[in-house]
């Protein structure tokens, strides 16, 4: 292989010595080949939501612009490309190359796709042109060729890097300056990614992207006045379908260019940019996908804020005198924007406005024409035909609008830790007066922006909506709800058949040149007093139909095909078919929620379809409603009650279906059903703990809701409760929309006040300041309900400041008085009144039990505060939910549930009926767990882990002993060390340790796990054998399956801790009663010892020595001392 290094090129013009890559040609080659996405990061699914917004603004364009739709199809008429890509949206079937200059097109015509700031503006979801034309193209020839399926997931990751790839650019290198267009950058990451693809060598990818930095250009002059014009609007299809025929050069042997950039004669540095070098800021990660603006308005994304500026401004303006408002373009004298630099350079136009690219350029005429119209600015009003684009009065107010540069504006623009959008209207009056400054910094649309994702989706809907049928377009709507790892594993051409056309409602492009004038998408009302501080929390979509019928384009059949060029060993395909086909798991969403206008779309509205890919003719859309409708009814039938020890359904990976019953069973829904009950709203609703079985109140379980609609129907219709204070995690809060779901379903259900306050966050162990300031807030606003949304220190806090509450706490000292072992401890100690409801997102089941631990910020000492009234009312189950919460936390939390349960059982002093709900837990919790690892969104198994942690916790809250694995891990929490981490080191030692005075109960916990399928399949494909395996060597294997550490050494507790350890484990209750009695420090360490990942006992490899005869004798003869200490 030729060298490749980084070599500014110092020969002379006429030197011909052929020298090394310039480095950013290395750099982007390195990164395209090599970077690797986490299966955890939030970039896949922010590629998928850019993905189906780039779609709908495709067909958002086939249905406004007839000048869009004249330059779509194959260049020759009549030309069929039978293993071509089918262009979303019509009927065409065409070559890569064009195929990426049409969809690119489509994409990017009406200017409202993504966009990404910095020191130049741009649209990385115009390389979704390039892309899914190149991979479809790719996945049909493989299908008749034999070659490896592509999978959605192959799009996602292309996605990523074509992002990052052209935002790094954008950050600090201004092509503007330069005189060209940004779609430059559409060119280059487009074919390193599609060079890649199609299976191009490192050294061809080099080649490909290297031509893509020598074709230099486009000029950016069709974009500015007075030359402005359509162009623009196909420039980035232009820069797509150039990369893609660059890419099929390069990958047919074409040699590059290596001092592309660096030639100091020749090159682009020298010719283009004054020879300054680019700047790349940040190395190729996956940042850019994660933050980029998504438009919601069909406004120029500089101008997105000003027009909501705008629509405000305009309601105020009729709501001060509404009979004496018009004509309302005399009653403004002049109109003052303050706005960012890019701005006055991009957007600033005064003159004649010659077509729609001038008008939708214009900030001017987007300003105008949204306060005279006094609604959200639509792609149809920049149209030719529009009433707007010849009404005298917008010229007249235009010449009203003075634009000005604010410095700070331009600052916070370029700042990546701002990164603001801002812009800021001062409407001034004829009569002299001055309307107050209305200031949008982050509009809606911003990465920052908790609405964001269900804007963009609901703006998908409503483009879907409005081209295709009815029927069609829902089934793409259930298509684009299908929950992500479903969805990455999806074939590429079953996916893009889904938006082909679907026979009966195909009309030509020339039938549809008056459709389109109602908006496809408007602001919802704002309150007429609506002001800058308020702004992102009251604009919303509301979506509006247009009454037309389902659109695509006919296409005369034809037999010629363009060849594809062979792809190369090299090439990453992604999901190999399995002897042609191959059943991928069905994930189902519960509790499908209706719409309401200007509502945000809910999660539980995403009804997560089952799909089922194979072979490459599968009707993959039809399926998929089919499959979900069956897979729906499978979990309704699953909830009937059955006997736990008439187990016949089997727990399979790959069938859910079977899966359900085996998993989720035993709960009641009351006796209600559909037929019996047509009002049933889908709720399971239960008491937790058998009446009797604990000794503090049971709390009520919720599932088969969403979980803000069930918190809004208990806290109105159970607790009668009207002024609600939620405390939601930081994570939550800041990344999902599971906030404000909560605080609309709340409002819509009891009143737009009933959201009293709002703590985002606490520090972990739940210290004394944070708790005394949600005292001090909620009492100011007389909070009666308290909600959490999140982990378990926001329910500990919950439970000490219901306690604090109620006995008037305002200071560090006072809540010294309220812990139960406090030698101060209050008399009397008054009990908390108000509910507390949590909605959780892992498996620790602290919310069950009316115990608290928090920590004094002084003394740092953590104190347990114990009162039967502290315990929350309601715990909501939403699995869905749940699915933001990291892996590794939830699967730790649920081996610290298994923990409960093998304690229970193995436990000298239990009972048959805990032994039972012991074992019901753990058929719920080991599959559940198992079923994740491999499918982490699988919300059926991640119920099952729910309801199974419900189960595991009442064993300890009924007094059952635990044993060391609990004592010894209180031990280690101090160290730093996760409860769910210690459950996953401990637990097996344990059980090897105690197997000479329990066997017999460890052999019924041995019994439970090789009776579930998943559980027997494992074990017997690592090489474990039922008849030779004890407890603690089938522990260990699913822990370590389950990729949670197995040792001390993994968590950097070391043997140095030893002996501080034991001494103080000796002191926790759950040693005292450890099945195997710990008399002395020395066993402590002794256990400890087998959980060293160097030590030749460590776990497995525990001789029978260890556990011989003389050992067995001194455990039974010390059996009574541990009775004893049971009492």
């Amino acid at each position: 292989m030729p060298e490749i290094a980084s070599n500014a090129s110092t020969a002379s013009a006429d030197d011909s010595t052929r020298l090394p890559y310039d480095q950013v040609l290395v750099d982007i080659t390195e990164y395209v080949f090599h970077y690797e996405v986490s299966s955890d990061s939030k970039a896949w699914e922010r590629a998928k939501l850019a993905l189906f917004d780039a779609l709908g603004c495709c067909f958002e364009t086939l249905k406004e612009s007839e000048e869009a739709r004249a330059i779509v199809g194959p260049v020759v008429p009549g030309i069929l490309v039978p293993e071509g890509f089918k262009l979303p949206g019509t009927s065409f079937q065409l070559d890569p190359v064009k195929g990426a200059f049409d969809l690119g097109s489509l994409i990017r015509y009406l200017d409202h796709n993504d966009a990404f700031p910095g020191a130049e503006w741009g649209h990385p979801s115009d390389n979704i042109g390039a892309i899914l034309a190149v991979v479809d193209w790719l996945s049909r020839t493989a299908n008749t060729d034999g070659w490896p399926i592509l999978t959605m997931k192959t799009v996602l990751l292309a996605i990523v890097k074509t992002y990052e790839i052209q935002g790094c650019f954008q950050i600090r290198n201004a092509f503007n300056k330069m005189g060209l267009d940004h779609t430059i950058l559409v060119r280059i990451a487009s074919t390193a990614v599609a060079c890649h693809l199609m299976g191009c060598t490192k050294m061809q990818t080099l080649a490909g992207v290297s031509h893509a930095f020598v074709d230099a250009g486009p000029l950016r002059i069709y974009r500015q006045s007075p030359n402005a014009g359509p162009r623009k609007g196909w420039a980035a299809g232009d820069a797509c379908m150039r990369a893609v025929h660059l890419a099929l050069l390069a990958k047919n042997g074409q040699p590059g260019v290596p001092t592309a950039l660096s030639d100091p004669k020749w090159g682009f540095y020298a010719v283009m940019n004054q020879g300054k070098e680019f700047q790349l800021p940040k190395p190729f990660g996956n940042w850019v996908v994660e933050t980029t603006f998504f438009k919601i308005h069909a406004a120029e994304g500089h101008a997105a804020s000003a027009v909501e500026a705008a629509l405000i401004l305009s309601q105020q303006l009729r709501a001060r005198n509404p009979r004496d408002v018009w004509p309302i373009e005399e009653k403004i004298s002049h109109i003052r924007v303050r706005t960012q630099k890019p701005a006055m350079i991009i957007i600033n136009k005064q003159g004649n406005l010659h077509n729609a690219a001038d008008r939708d350029h214009c900030m001017q005429y987007m300003v105008a024409v949204v306060i005279l119209k006094g609604s959200m600015i639509s792609a149809a009003d920049y149209r030719d035909d529009s009433p707007w684009a010849t009404d005298p009065r917008v010229d007249i107010l235009r010449a009203k609008i003075e634009m000005t540069e604010d410095p700070q504006f331009t600052v916070d623009y370029h700042n990546e830790k701002k990164r603001s959008g801002a812009n800021a209207l001062l409407l001034s009056l004829a009569d002299g007066t001055k309307m107050e400054e209305v200031l949008v910094e982050y509009p809606t649309g911003h990465p920052w922006r908790n609405d964001t994702s269900d804007f963009v989706k609901e703006k998908f809907k409503t483009n879907v909506k409005a081209w295709f049928t009815d029927e069609k377009a829902e089934t793409i709507v259930v298509l684009a709800e299908t929950e992500l790892q479903e969805f990455m594993r999806m074939e590429v051409s079953s996916f893009v058949d889904a938006f082909a056309d679907g026979g009966g409602n195909v009309v030509s492009p020339a039938n549809t040149e008056n459709d389109g004038q109602a908006e496809t998408a408007a602001l919802a009302s704002l309150n007429e007093d609506a002001s800058a501080a308020d702004v992102h929390e009251a604009v919303s979509l509301k979506a509006t139909s247009s009454g037309s019928g389902g659109r695509s384009m006919a296409l005369p059949n034809s037999s010629n095909a363009v060849q594809p060029p062979a792809m190369n060993g090299e090439i990453e395909l992604q999901e190999v078919a399995k002897n042609g086909s191959e059943a991928l798991a069905a994930e189902t969403a519960t509790g499908k929620d209706e719409q309401q206008s200007a509502a945000p779309l809910s999660r539980d509205s995403m009804a997560a379809a089952a799909m089922t890919v194979a072979g490459s003719t599968l009707d993959a859309v039809g399926r998929l409603v089919a499959m979900h409708e069956q897979t729906i009814t499978a979990v309704k039938d699953s909830l009937d009650p059955k006997p736990p020890h008439n187990r016949t359904a089997n727990t399979k990976l790959a069938a859910p279906e079977t899966r359900t019953a085996s998993m989720i069973e035993t709960w009641s829904r009351n006796g209600k059903s559909k037929e019996q009950d047509p009002d049933w709203d889908g709720e399971t609703y239960f008491s937790a703990f058998a009446l009797g079985k604990s000794p503090h109140p049971s709390p009520h379980v919720s599932f088969g809701l969403p979980f803000y609609k069930a918190c809004a129907k208990h806290v109105a219709e159970t607790f009668h409760a009207t002024r609600v204070y939620i405390l939601v995690s930081a994570s939550l809060s800041s990344r999902t929309n599971d906030l404000p779901r909560l605080h609309f379903a709340l409002d819509d259900k009891l009143g737009e006040d009933t959201v009293v306050g709002i703590r985002r966050g606490v520090k972990p162990h739940t210290y004394y300041s944070d708790i005394l300031k949600i005292v001090i807030e909620a009492r100011a606003v007389n909070a009666n309900c308290l909600v959490t949304l999140g982990g378990g220190s926001l329910t500990d806090t919950a439970k000490v400041v219901a306690l604090a509450l109620a006995n008037d706490v305002t200071t560090f000292g006072e809540l010294e008085t309220l812990y139960f072992d406090s030698p101060t401890l209050r008399s009397p100690l008054l009990p908390a009144t108000i509910p507390i409801i949590c909605i959780p997102t892992t498996l620790s089941a602290g919310e069950y039990t009316p115990i608290a631990g928090a920590t004094n910020d002084v003394t740092h000492h953590k104190h347990s505060f114990q009162e039967l009234s502290i315990g929350p009312r309601l715990i909501i189950l939403d699995p869905s939910l749940t699915t933001t919460t990291p892996l590794h936390v939830w699967l730790s939390t649920g081996i610290r549930a298994v923990d409960h349960c093998v304690e229970s059982i193995c436990s000298i002093k239990g009972s048959v009926e805990d032994d039972l709900i012991a074992e019901r837990a753990l058929r719920r919790l080991l599959p559940g767990l198992l079923i994740m690892k491999e499918h982490p969104k699988d919300l059926e198994a991640r119920l099952a882990c729910q309801l199974g942690a419900v189960e595991a916790i009442s064993a300890p809250l009924n007094m059952v002993p635990m044993g060391a694995s609990h004592g010894i891990g209180h031990q280690l929490g101090p160290l730093g060390v996760g409860h769910g981490e210690t459950s996953c080191i401990l637990l097996p030692a344990v059980c090897k340790y105690n197997k000479p005075v329990n066997e017999e109960q460890q052999q019924r916990v041995l019994d439970i796990l090789w009776s579930e399928d998943i559980v027997m399949n494992l074990l017997g494909r690592i090489g474990l054998e039922k008849a030779t395996a004890d407890l603690g060597d089938v522990l260990a294997a699913l822990i370590k399956e389950l990729g949670m550490p197995r040792n001390l050494n993994e968590v950097g507790v070391g043997r140095d801790k030893f002996a501080g350890l034991a001494v103080s484990s000796l002191k926790d209750r759950w040693c005292k009663t450890n099945p195997a009695p710990l008399r002395g420090p020395e066993q402590v360490m002794e256990i400890l010892g087998m959980c060293l990942g160097d030590s030749p006992n460590c776990t497995n490899t525990i001789s029978e020595k260890r556990v011989g005869p003389e050992r067995r004798a001194r455990f039974a003869e010390d059996v009574n001392g541990v009775e004893a200490v049971l009492g």
